[in-house]
């Protein structure tokens, strides 16, 4: 995903289909503001149509489509103008609209979860979530004020177009279910705070442990796999060899790792984390670091803001008392 910006105890409900609650829609949206562009792009008929639609939008399309200048810009916009001028746009066009045609409460979980952050921060957020058809061009790109959102992303995951560039197992988080988590992490990655002169992989990992938190205690409603990215099996399988993974950890010394190549092995994305199992998914330190997170959080008086600001990842560490053998 690619930002404006470089990416590099309000609630403390347990939701599942039992115990959700309904989320109230009147008065909606209140914390976010929702500019739907989709339906203007199925009047776009011609180059100049685009031209005025990149134009009337320019604050937000110039930053989604990486136009940073003017020189070459009848090249930039003649090249992103064929994403949405084939014969396969109307089709996909179509798709979009039959998945989400129902506008009223697309974002109405995103809506909830910013209210619940903004009512324990100092700093309120208020972003614009911008919904377009990008022809695959970028699915999520924020600033501080704004959430761009290339929607056909995120159809279904059977549905016939879907990103050619990216491997099945990223694909698995393209779907429905999980636009909101996603929308909802890369927006607030801007304000998650990393001490960046530390290289250590603990770092990193408290890094995206806040991260996960943070979002699961903002989408109430939402299964935990789904705020981490993984499938049912797969999360169920680490938490039942949670033991095993932490004590992987410990054996091979890899808390305190500062090589780039050791840290990509198990926080970046792979189809599996093979130095511990075929069995175990890719990221697995991003995991852990949401289970030290989420156990340093159990006898802390933080709010969702403080632990975004938290950057003393040793603090977080030695005070988490997490250890699961």
């Amino acid at each position: 995903m690619k930002f404006f910006v470089s990416f590099f105890f309000i609630c403390l409900l347990s939701c599942n289909s039992n115990n959700c609650p309904s989320l109230n829609s009147k008065g909606y949206p209140k914390n976010i503001q929702i500019n739907y562009l989709v339906n203007d792009q199925g009047n776009l008929g011609s180059i100049n149509d685009f031209l005025n639609y990149l134009q009337n939008n320019k604050k937000v399309l110039y930053p989604f489509y990486e136009i940073q200048d003017t020189l070459n810009l009848d090249i930039k916009v003649n090249n992103i103008y064929s994403l949405v001028d084939n014969v396969y746009f109307d089709s996909l066009y179509y798709d979009v609209q039959r998945q989400f045609g129902n506008k009223k409460n697309l974002f109405l979980e995103l809506d909830h979860s910013i209210g619940i952050y903004n009512s324990t921060s100092k700093k309120q957020l208020k972003p614009q979530v911008t919904v377009l058809l990008s022809g695959f061009y970028n699915d999520v790109v924020v600033d501080k004020e704004n959430i761009i959102l290339g929607i056909e992303y995120f159809l279904n995951k059977e549905n016939k177009y879907k990103p050619r560039d990216l491997p099945s197992y990223i694909l698995e988080r393209y779907t429905p279910e999980h636009m909101s988590s996603t929308m909802l992490s890369t927006f607030l990655s801007q304000f998650n705070v990393i001490d960046e002169n530390d290289k250590t992989m603990l770092n990193e990992m408290i890094s995206f442990g806040k991260l996960y938190y943070v979002v699961e205690h903002l989408l109430i409603c939402e299964k935990e796999n789904i705020v981490l990215g993984y499938t049912k099996e797969q999360y169920d399988m680490i938490e039942e060899n949670e033991a095993f993974i932490y004590s992987f950890f410990l054996q091979n010394e890899l808390f305190f790792k500062e090589g780039q190549l050791i840290k990509q092995k198990y926080l970046s994305e792979r189809p599996s984390t093979f130095e511990i199992s075929q069995s175990v998914p890719g990221r697995i330190g991003r995991w852990m670091g949401w289970k030290i997170v989420s156990s340093f959080m159990r006898a802390e008086k933080y709010t969702l803001e403080d632990l975004l600001l938290e950057d003393d990842y040793k603090k977080i560490f030695y005070n988490s008392n997490y250890n699961p053998l």
